[in-house]
């Protein structure tokens, strides 16, 4: 009697298991790690919101060529002292990079791209009055920048939780915002200064920035409270706890945000010199693009319309090289030193264009090579570092790149003051992209030894666990395998 108890317990166990398997799978919905949240759905609209985010955040410091010679008369300065006004701009944008990924875990990312909206049309509305040079560091360069990155950083965290296997179209296409914001707004912007003048046309803009606030107002996080109140089952329930613990636990604990122990990897140090090389000469065509073509004769509007050309070649670049890192044919590493190395040298050639025509198609090309890096940065960043260390390395990364943000555009302008030819900051632009190229190649050889070694622990742990494992289970192993054959 007691074995057929023993049978009859068994028997119940089993149909108890059956049924928690049979349950399991009729209620697959529960799961909060269902692929029906990524790759579409309200992701679309993150991802609009983050284009016109990506667009009204970066389209004015692109477009500050066009003040830069009306600002240098009122103010009666030199090139140099101007230029420290985009410098700023840019390195504060940077610099409250890894203070945006923080506070935007620590509230909410729709709170902080809103104050951050505010941020950047305050400082457009103070820059506006021209008080003094000092006064625009402060308002155009501090406040703007400050509110820019404010919005930035945690609009393209959230496209990234939203998208897993578009993930680089997605990126791609959000970036686009730039350079189709950048093509419609420098006509326009052009318009304005020759009907008003900058500072009227910069009280505009202070109002076209406010729009950065409304799309913070569409930004919703991925992981919600009604998500993990939604799980019925039992283990998800208990997942769902956890996530919820765990996101409570990380606004909690400031010091997460600030992953310092990255600076102990090889692979992380050389994306931080990538970054500080390539900033340097990242803004510096935006900013004299436009003064180098007024300088060599080329008409005001014409001059605007360069960059208008090169936002133009700019799309194109995002879009192709976005798809292209999307079929996976290349390690998304390997691609970027292949577009970041044609760029440079594009750039150093770009003095050489003295006639309109070829300002042009030098500016369609550079345009054309930028965007495909540019597409790449947060792929990159994520193949390099993974998903979960995103937001702690993008800010970092931010962070360093803010110093080279400081000696880019001063160093042209310095140089510029000296020669007299505003074509010099090419120059500066290729040759600190060539650099950052070199430090790719070597974040390509870490990444790839860490992998074959990870993979060789791989195979070593399958062997000793199969060296550990009792001869009876072995030749238990064989016999199911024979009788399944």
């Amino acid at each position: 009697m007691i074995r057929n108890f023993q049978a009859d317990s068994k028997q119940v166990t089993m149909s108890k298991e059956l049924g928690a398997a049979n349950s399991a799978v009729k209620k697959p919905v529960d799961n909060p790690h269902t692929p029906k949240y990524t790759d579409g759905g309200y992701g679309w609209v993150i991802l609009a919101s983050c284009f016109v985010i990506t667009g009204l955040s970066t389209s004015f410091v692109k477009t500050f060529g066009i003040f830069f010679l009306d600002i240098q008369e009122y103010f009666d300065t030199l090139a140099f002292k101007v230029s420290w006004i985009t410098a700023i701009t840019v390195a504060v944008f940077h610099v409250c990079s890894p203070i945006a990924s923080a506070l935007s875990l620590l509230l909410s990312h729709r709170v902080i791209i809103i104050i951050g909206g505010i941020l950047s049309s305050l400082g457009l509305l103070l820059g506006s009055f021209g008080f003094s040079l000092w006064a625009m560091y402060l308002t155009t360069g501090f406040l703007i920048g400050l509110g820019n990155g404010f919005a930035w950083v945690p609009s393209v965290s959230l496209v990234t939780q939203y998208f897993t296997e578009r993930r680089p179209l997605a990126n791609a296409l959000a970036s686009c915002g730039e350079c189709v914001f950048t093509f419609i707004f420098t006509p326009f912007y052009q318009w304005l200064v020759d009907q008003m003048s900058w500072r009227q046309a910069m009280m505009i803009i202070a109002g076209i920035q406010l729009n950065l606030c409304v799309c913070g107002a569409l930004m919703r996080p991925l992981q919600s409270q009604k998500k993990c109140q939604n799980n019925t089952s039992p283990s998800a329930t208990t997942s769902g706890n956890d996530l919820c613990s765990t996101s409570t636990k990380q606004k909690k604990d400031l010091a997460h945000f600030f992953d310092l122990p990255l600076l102990k990897r090889p692979k992380f140090i050389c994306m931080i010199f990538f970054g500080f090389f390539s900033v340097v000469g990242f803004f510096v065509p935006a900013i004299y693009l436009i003064p180098h073509a007024q300088n060599i004769g080329i008409d005001d509007f014409q001059a605007a319309l360069l960059m208008s050309y090169w936002s133009a070649g700019d799309l194109i670049g995002r879009l192709g090289c976005g798809w292209l890192a999307n079929l996976r044919l290349m390690k998304s590493v390997r691609l970027t030193t292949i577009m970041v190395t044609i760029l440079s040298l594009a750039l150093m050639l770009f003095p050489v264009a003295k006639s309109y025509p070829l300002l042009v198609t030098f500016s369609c090309i550079c345009g054309f090579f930028f965007g495909t890096m540019l597409a790449l940065i947060v792929t990159l960043l994520t193949d390099v570092m993974g998903v979960d260390k995103l937001d702690n390395a993008l800010g970092l990364i931010m962070f360093f790149r803010s110093i080279g943000c400081l000696i880019g555009p001063p160093l042209a302008g310095f140089l510029v003051d000296i020669t007299g030819d505003y074509g010099i900051g090419f120059y500066v632009a290729g040759g600190g992209l060539f650099i950052a190229a070199a430090f790719l190649v070597l974040a390509d050889y870490f990444l790839s030894r860490e992998q074959k070694y990870s993979q060789n622990t791989v195979k070593e742990m399958e062997k000793f666990i199969s060296e550990c494992r009792p001869p009876e289970d072995t030749e238990k192993g064989k016999l199911d395998t024979n009788r399944t054959e």
